[in-house]
């Protein structure tokens, strides 16, 4: 496993850190004193009912952490509380403070650590009072704070929550809840353990368990309809506008699988097509390849040295009324509601190569990962987060093959791929020059940047590899390898066997490719119906599984529509046209639930697949609904043959335990996204030497009407 050291370097960098007001670490009795508390009027904690328990123990959590490398705390002492299932979802430990602080309306940070038995929110309440009112009670309780994420189990971690108030409010107490979930289903309690408690302006979580952080779970749904991040944009010279659509069905958005292209030293205008108003926009670009993004402005709101925020429409710090956009620009009044970022430069030193970029549409905030003032957060707003991967190159592609037994020229002047150089993102023409007594059977392009190193650092794609079988050959040998593999560093290795021993891998279906997140030249769409009702299976959009509700088979409807890649001896990925190409149909391992009924295929990120699921499938003949071909089949997982599809309670699912029509799936050809050349008389079809077949990758002598493959890779519509 990869380390992940990633303690925060804005602890070092951030012009406006200051000293913590308030610093509790139980080393020491550094606190007034401790009881519980529950905001709940009638809890039995508030009545006397029940006593909470809590204590100061020695800190046995200071195990080393394998993704930081470092323990997260080795503080000496913790507090332990027990979490009852008795006391409200707001129950949680009271200590009351040695020193006041104040409720200002400058946002301040609370920072605790908290470890937990299991996954769920955190919450702080500050209890205190109103100096002008001298009759209040110092428990009034002045501010709630909880986290937009669920806090994960089994590890420590420095939970952030923003306060602010509108000034004169003295905080005398704080309640961490670390356990803010309804305990209605609770059967017994638990313990949570709470450290260093600290107030100050660090908006900066000290512990970070992944790469490129958000503020909230990544799949967290939008919680308003009216506004939504659409595509994002990348404006490069005077002629090409690069744009990627985005989901709005999530607030975060990974599409790194995506790429915008950029040459050092170019002027570039990212922007955001947003449905909405009066939001600001933001764009950060990870440089140096750490895998955070550092956000640093000077006091004038200037892009300080070094930072890796590098455009914004408007920021004004603590003033939502008056600041400055990234070029120096002073901005105030009804000119705040603008998405409008200023134009940057590449630096024109910049090493090619790929580099995380990030849009994200806000309010006032240059914190990458989203705001989260409990009075204008990102998700109250209704904005968005988009990463995606910047492409760095030269002019020209630095081409080599790497072969025996043959070798791979280029098209144009038989030239040998021995640091050959052609124009970046152009497609480039090769021909196959096998040796005497072997022929070849393909070919795989590498191409990226480092390709002697790892393919992925810092969850970022450095290099990737494309695979181009026989079949897409003309008859001389050659194949034009597309723009989107033809930048950076190019091997090319030619897959040559001996004479007689290539065998075509049979296909089940027409298949397609993706390269680089993107769909690559024609792509045959499917329906897939489920059963003897036939269950539409379609995409899942941000639901945890695939719901069979409907048996109306529509091939206009782009979340009906599914596509295959590979083939019969590597298996197949499943692509969805609503979801795109960056997201492929997984399931986990696990057969959860009687018989695996609470197992779900879903479409999942490609770049995201968790280690214990599965991607690619495998299938099998089925004749349980009356009829037989390859447009009836059980589907499986790849390397668990028991592990077949079922409509389980109406949900896409599996039955491990046998395979019946419930189980049989009824694959459709729905359309090729195509040219196709219109031929009049089947005759001149019939003359290829390779075979025609139909959309169901059946050989067909005699072609009738209708749409067929010829020589592997050429459509026709025969009439």
């Amino acid at each position: 496993m990869k380390l992940k050291n990633i303690f925060a370097f804005a602890l070092m960098v951030l012009p406006f850190m200051a000293m913590s007001q308030t610093n509790i670490t139980f080393e020491t009795q550094d606190y007034k004193t401790l009881g519980v508390y529950d905001t709940w009027e009638a809890s039995p904690f508030r009545e006397g009912v029940l006593k909470g328990n809590y204590a100061v123990i020695e800190n046995h959590l200071i195990d080393v952490d394998e993704m930081l490398g470092v323990a997260p705390n080795s503080s000496g002492k913790i507090l332990a509380v027990q979490r009852s299932r008795f006391g409200s979802n707001t129950f949680g430990v009271r200590i009351d403070l040695n020193e006041t602080f104040e409720l200002t309306p400058t946002t301040k940070y609370v920072h605790v650590k908290v470890y937990r038995p299991y996954s769920g929110r955190v919450m702080v309440v500050g209890l205190g009072k109103r100096r002008e009112r001298l009759d209040q009670s110092k428990e009034t309780e002045q501010f709630w704070a909880m986290s937009t994420s669920n806090i994960g189990a089994g590890k420590w971690h420095d939970v952030v929550l923003p306060i602010k108030g509108n000034g004169g409010i003295d905080i005398y107490s704080l309640v961490v809840v670390p356990d803010c979930e309804s305990p209605h289903n609770y059967t017994e309690d638990a313990i949570c353990y709470i450290d260093d408690i600290k107030v100050n302006n660090n908006p900066t979580s000290e512990l970070v368990y992944e790469y490129y952080q958000v503020a909230f779970d990544k799949g967290t749904a939008p919680s308003r309809s009216d506004r939504h991040l659409n595509a994002i944009k990348l404006q490069c010279g005077e002629t090409e506008n690069q744009k990627a659509t985005v989901s709005d069905k999530v607030v975060y958005t990974n599409a790194v699988a995506r790429q915008f292209f950029v040459k050092p030293g170019e002027t570039v205008t990212p922007s955001v097509d947003f449905t909405g108003s009066w939001m600001h926009a933001y764009a950060y670009i990870d440089y140096n390849n750490d895998g955070k993004f550092t956000s640093v402005v000077n006091d004038d709101f200037s892009i300080a040295e070094g930072s890796e925020i590098v455009s914004f429409s408007f920021y004004g710090g603590n003033d939502d009324n008056n600041g400055k956009n990234s070029a120096g620009t002073s901005i105030s009044g009804n000119a705040r509601n603008t998405l409008d970022m200023p134009s940057f430069k590449i630096p024109a030193d910049i090493k090619p190569g790929t580099y995380r970029m990030r849009y994200k549409v806000d309010w006032n905030s240059i914190d990458p990962a989203g705001s989260i003032d409990q009075s204008n957060s990102i998700l109250a707003n209704g904005g968005g987060i988009v990463d995606i991967m910047l492409n760095v190159y030269d002019d020209y592609a630095n081409v080599n093959d790497a072969n025996r037994n043959g070798k791979v020229v280029a098209a144009e002047n038989d030239a040998d791929l021995v640091k050959y150089q052609t124009p970046s993102r152009q497609s480039f023409k090769i021909r196959m020059v096998p040796e005497n007594g072997f022929e070849y059977s393909g070919i795989i392009v590498k191409y990226g940047y480092n390709l002697s190193g790892d393919s992925i650092v810092r969850d970022n794609a450095q290099w990737q590899k494309a695979f181009f079988e026989r079949q897409e050959f003309d008859s001389d040998n050659c194949i034009e390898i597309p723009a989107a593999c033809m930048c950076g560093d190019v091997e090319i290795e030619g897959l040559f066997v001996e004479n007689g021993t290539y065998d075509a891998p049979e296909k089940r279906y027409l298949t397609s490719k993706v390269l680089n997140g993107m769909f690559v030249g024609d792509i045959t769409w499917y329906t897939i119906q489920i059963g003897k009702d036939g269950y539409v299976i379609k995409d899942n959009g941000t639901a945890d599984h695939i719901a069979l509700n409907s048996k109306e088979r529509d091939i206009t409807d782009p979340a009906q529509l599914w596509c295959f890649v590979g083939d019969e001896n590597c298996g197949y990925r499943i692509y969805n046209k609503n979801a795109g190409p960056t997201k492929v149909l997984a399931a986990p391992v696990e057969m959860l639930g009687q018989t695996g009924a609470n197992s779900y295929p879903v479409l999942k990120d490609e770049t995201d697949i968790p280690s214990d699921y599965i991607a690619v499938w495998r299938f099998i003949d089925s004749s349980e609904l009356g009829s037989t071909g390859p447009e009836y089949a059980y589907m499986y997982e790849d390397g668990y043959e028991a592990n077949k599809v079922n409509n389980r309670d109406s949900k896409l699912a599996f039955w491990n335990t046998g395979k019946d029509a419930g189980s049989t799936l009824k694959i459709l050809y729905a359309e090729t996204e195509i040219f196709v050349e219109t031929i009049v008389n089947s005759v001149a079809v019939s003359e290829t030497t390779k075979g025609i077949y139909d959309l169901a990758g059946r050989r067909v002598e005699e072609p009738a009407e209708g749409i067929y493959i010829v020589d592997g890779i050429k459509k026709y519509i025969v009439k």
